[in-house]
């Protein structure tokens, strides 16, 4: 073969594949080339069927004839590598030379008994080939391990084997040696009816993932149906055909609901990233089952419950994530935002970690021991240890981007939107993609989900057995633990999604992969960012407002009295004190904890707790569900009159103690008693941790207005100071 031009050269003795096995070129004529083949017969080949050969390496000859090249090119590499070791194979046994040709002999051919010069029969030169290779598959270790995992029966060769491979060379040529399994095609669907093929294409795209999925049978059965209601009646199906043509309609489809419906938003999905540019531009919010039973202190009993997540589309950050009761509520969307605005810091120390712990302001300028160090603060974690403090940023969000969940729409969460200036990005109906970041974060936490006791799979299919008898974790320390994994795990890892400007055209394994928090880094540092003021009492900017009026008794409401000694210097406030033309006061009311409402004192601007009278009296776990059961039960025993002022809040404490009895029955029941008892633990932390923080505050600012005044030609310069820590010296 000539290397500059990658030509083969044909002369006197060069070897040349055809039909019957490989040939050698014997003379050079002006319309071709004379070939022998093994069996000493010539043959005259013209020059048109020696056009574009192709060089073979590894010892395979080079030159093919044109009328078997077609029929070569279809095969694997793995069909042409046993083609060419059968024909090795019978042209020892015949020739004696693995070649075919005396010209090509290798080192010690001809190996007796192969040949017809040692005048063995042919029956027994078989049988000697067949014992051959079978020694050498027993030495061949890939041969062996394809025998261990049941891909082959067996290791040996028979002899009636070699035998049928010479028969067919002999009779069929190189043809004959071909596995007649790499080549079969199926059968082709041109046969089919069209209009067949039409109508079961629309009655495959129906499956769009809201219908149920059904058999082949059955949708064989609605095509000819519906081609019959038509007046085709002289259709000629054969069944094969149509069932081959139904399995790759579905196979392209999907063969679950889940798989058609993605299939299915494939022509409305976006293609292309949403070109976010900075950190809370967009923070996408979503809420997804979690796949893990969690234990219920209450009643004992697993049950499941859900994962809410905010993610910023920017930098893939997850500032927010909360564990709650199904269903999640508008309260839990708002919260969500809650814990968007607050920066949270984890510590690692030893093999432990706490929770996420509040912060405060997550900048500052520290010029304190002369050395001035001014600058952002870093989040980009220090890949050598786990060890130290690990932040989680916050940011004030400019959109939110959710579907239509009744929690995301309600009056509540739009309010909060409205007074934080938000925008409310909602995703088509039924069109998940449009929220990828969430979805694709719902896939990333499977890794979480599946290192935890209780893990039941995505499905009842990937449902374990003894799931519910295995020791579960509660409810919070399973949102301990998620939180964790963001801090830990996922915040730490190089993120494929995260793409650097300038890096887009490069091949995916050569772009730098980052991690969110090293984007996050980028991108403020070139943006800048938005905070929310940190105060200790913000979680109430997030809670409802209801208008109540004080009075002697303490305040109604819901048929529940309030009081509290922070409200004796309201009792008698003249109208307009608090709102214009009424006399009604604002409190601030938490509905997955109605044992107590909050009221801000105007004279301090502190936010005081203010009891329900009968608190001390039930151990029902005071939520809105939990209330609104007990009032539904007094109402069913005698209508609303026996709601009268004096007896109201005896009988609401007398059912709500019905309800925490082991007699209270009924699924409804029993749900929501558990998920009240969740919600009134979660809002007692988030509450208890707001007023140890208001507390913290209040007694910084006492020690800061009795500490000693300075002179005045030293003026105190308040940024030598750094930002406290709200819950330091709690």
């Amino acid at each position: 073969m000539d290397p500059a031009s990658g030509r083969v050269i044909l002369e006197e003795g060069s070897r040349i594949l055809t039909a019957n096995g490989t040939a050698v070129v014997v003379a050079i004529l002006l319309t071709g080339v004379t070939l022998q083949n093994s069996f000493g017969d010539t043959t005259e080949a013209a020059w048109a069927d020696l056009t574009e050969v192709r060089a073979i390496y590894d010892g395979s000859p080079t030159p093919v004839l044109e009328p078997l090249r077609p029929l070569l090119d279809t095969l694997s590499a793995k069909a042409k590598v046993i083609v060419m070791m059968r024909l090795e194979v019978v042209q020892e046994v015949i020739t004696g030379f693995r070649d075919g040709h005396p010209r090509f002999r290798r080192d010690g051919e001809p190996h007796p008994p192969f040949g017809e010069g040692f005048g063995v029969a042919l029956s027994k030169r078989c049988a000697a080939m067949a014992d051959l290779l079978s020694r050498e598959r027993q030495c061949d270790r890939a041969t062996q391990r394809r025998v261990l995992e049941g891909e082959l029966k067996r290791a040996t060769i028979s002899a009636s084997t070699v035998r049928n491979w010479v028969r067919s060379f002999q009779s069929e040529g190189l043809i004959g040696l071909i596995d007649k399994r790499s080549v079969r095609q199926s059968k082709s669907l041109d046969n089919l009816d069209l209009r067949y093929q039409q109508q079961a294409r629309e009655e495959v795209n129906l499956l769009d993932g809201d219908r149920s999925t059904v058999s082949f049978k059955e949708i064989d059965r609605r095509v000819r149906y519906a081609l019959h209601t038509r007046g085709c009646v002289d259709l000629h199906i054969p069944e094969r055909s149509s069932n081959a043509f139904i399995s790759m309609l579905m196979g392209q489809r999907g063969k679950t609901t889940r798989a058609q419906r993605s299939t299915a938003l494939q022509g409305v999905s976006g293609k292309r990233h949403y070109p976010a540019l900075r950190p809370g531009q967009i923070v996408g919010i979503d809420v997804t089952r979690a796949d893990n039973l969690v234990y219920d202190p209450l009643s004992g009993d697993a049950f499941s419950v859900e994962i809410v997540t905010a993610i910023d589309v920017a930098c893939r950050i997850v500032p927010a994530v909360r564990v709650v009761p199904m269903s999640a509520d508008g309260i839990d969307a708002g919260l969500m935002l809650y814990d968007i605005c607050r920066p949270f810091s984890l510590r690692v120390s030893g093999n432990s970690y706490d929770n996420w712990r509040w912060v405060g302001i997550p900048g500052c300028v520290d010029l304190s021991n002369v050395e001035v160090r001014m600058g952002r603060r870093r989040f980009a974690p220090d890949f050598s240890t786990l060890q130290g403090e690990h932040p989680i940023p916050s940011v004030l969000p400019d959109a939110m981007h959710s579907d239509h969940g009744a929690i995301f729409l309600s009056d509540h969460v739009t309010a909060i939107y409205r007074q934080f200036g938000i925008d409310l990005l909602l995703t088509r109906g039924g069109k998940p993609t449009d929220n990828p970041h969430v979805e694709r974060w719902h896939e990333t936490l499977q890794r979480c989900l599946q290192q935890l006791p209780g893990y039941k799979g995505r499905n009842v299919a990937q449902r374990g057995r003894l799931v519910a008898e295995e020791p579960l974790l509660t409810i919070q320390e399973l949102q301990d633990y998620v939180r964790g994994f963001v801090v830990l795990d996922y915040h730490r890892s190089p993120h494929s999604g995260i793409t650097l400007p300038g890096t887009e055209k490069l091949r995916k394994s050569a772009r730098p992969v980052i991690c969110p928090l090293e984007a996050w880094d980028a991108m403020v540092e070139a943006t800048g960012r938005i905070d929310v003021p940190q105060r200790p009492d913000l979680i109430y900017q997030f809670l409802p407002v209801r208008w109540l009026t004080i009075g002697h008794a303490g305040i109604e409401m819901m048929d529940l009295v309030y009081d509290a000694e922070a409200l004796d210097d309201y009792r008698h406030c003249p109208k307009g004190t608090f709102r214009k033309d009424d006399g009604a006061t604002p409190f601030f009311v938490d509905p997955h904890d109605l044992s107590r409402i909050w009221f801000r004192d105007p004279t301090t601007d502190l936010v005081k707790p203010v009891p329900w009278r009968g608190a001390d009296l039930v151990k029902a776990p005071m939520a809105q569900s939990m209330l609104d059961m007990a009032r539904r039960g007094v109402r069913e025993r005698g209508g609303n009159d026996v709601l009268k002022r004096n007896s109201a809040t005896r009988q609401i404490i007398d059912e709500l103690g019905q309800l925490m009895t082991p007699s209270a029955r009924g699924r409804d029941v029993r749900r929501k008693k558990r998920a009240a008892s969740c919600r009134v633990g979660q809002s007692q932390i988030d509450h208890n941790e707001a007023q140890q923080a208001q507390q913290a505050q209040r007694k910084a600012s006492l020690q800061l207005s009795q500490a000693p005044v300075q002179d005045e030609r030293v003026p105190v310069d308040v940024r030598r100071r750094e930002w406290p820590n709200l819950l330091d010296g709690v």
